[in-house]
């Protein structure tokens, strides 16, 4: 590994003007000072270009987008922007503590090439707790050539505790721009596919609560599982529970919008489990009354 390596910081934003300046901030402030810190601004109509125009440092770059194109668009823009050796992201309503970059690039040079992604523990102010709670050790989480279960059935944290090399972005590809939502997860699940998943527990990342969020229950965020299935069916099915568990929570969610969709999906989670009663519980739910009913 080179003495110094380039570490590329993709921090995507919309309309988020009075938040960007602290994420920005905090990849700046990092321990680890060789890095580019490249923002992409998704069509705002706030005054985030004045925001992020008025910090002054050569390695900060910005781009924006004329037209909003979602958030997968906004990360291929970074990746395509980026030169670095490595990768890491940073949402824009997110910040780092100041050795977050440092410890991860010291994972990567213990452990070498072989691992795709480190991603860190952190504190989730939604929550108002570690992201991941109890005894878990740092080290491989998860290993495609010995691990049997599907890669998402750990919890692992999100975008912005990762880091990976840019080969590794470079063979797994782009984000999925057809996806609004779950782009991440298919992405992380890609890489899974080709490389080793490390933890390291470490208290690294600061995930704000801050107000409406893209993955609250929606539309966009029922159709994203769904594409997120039918792209990844034919490794998810390898894992029974996994599957049985996402068609459950699918089900659950598209309660809210189409029951008789809903219970396609909860008849068969109930097929692979037949005795859970969280499941039968929810398609007698769907047959009560409502829209889509």
């Amino acid at each position: 590994m080179k003495t110094d390596p380039l570490v590329s910081v993709i921090i995507p934003t919309y309309n988020r003007a009075r938040l960007i300046g602290r994420a920005i901030k905090s990849a700046l402030a990092q321990t680890y000072a060789n890095l580019e810190v490249i923002v992409i601004d998704n069509a705002s109509s706030d005054n985030t270009a004045e925001v992020v125009n008025s910090i002054s440092d050569r390695r900060l770059k910005f781009v924006r987008h004329d037209v909003n194109k979602g958030p997968a668009a906004s990360r291929n823009t970074g990746l395509r922007n980026s030169h670095g050796d490595y990768i890491a992201f940073l949402d824009s309503d997110d910040e780092w503590l100041p050795q977050k970059l440092a410890c991860q690039l010291d994972i990567f040079k213990q452990e070498g090439q072989r691992i795709g992604l480190v991603f860190t523990n952190g504190f989730n102010e939604s929550i108002n707790t570690m992201a991941i709670t109890g005894a878990v050790a740092s080290g491989i989480y998860y290993d495609p050539g010995k691990d049997k279960f599907y890669p998402l059935r750990k919890l692992i944290t999100t975008l912005s505790s990762w880091m990976l090399p840019s080969e590794a972005t470079k063979k797994v590809g782009y984000f999925d721009e057809a996806m609004i939502t779950w782009d991440d997860g298919d992405y992380l699940a890609r890489i899974a596919y080709e490389f080793p998943i490390y933890f390291l527990n470490q208290d690294l990342v600061l995930w704000h609560a801050c107000g409406v969020h893209l993955n609250m229950m929606n539309h966009d965020l029922v159709n994203g599982k769904e594409l997120f299935l039918k792209k990844n069916y034919d490794f998810i099915k390898k894992d029974k529970p996994y599957l049985f568990r996402f068609y459950r929570a699918l089900g659950k969610d598209m309660l809210l919008f189409d029951k008789k969709k809903a219970r396609a999906y909860l008849y068969k989670a109930l097929k692979l489990n037949p005795i859970d009663s969280s499941t039968i519980g929810k398609i007698i739910r769907s047959f009560a009354g409502g829209r889509h009913a």
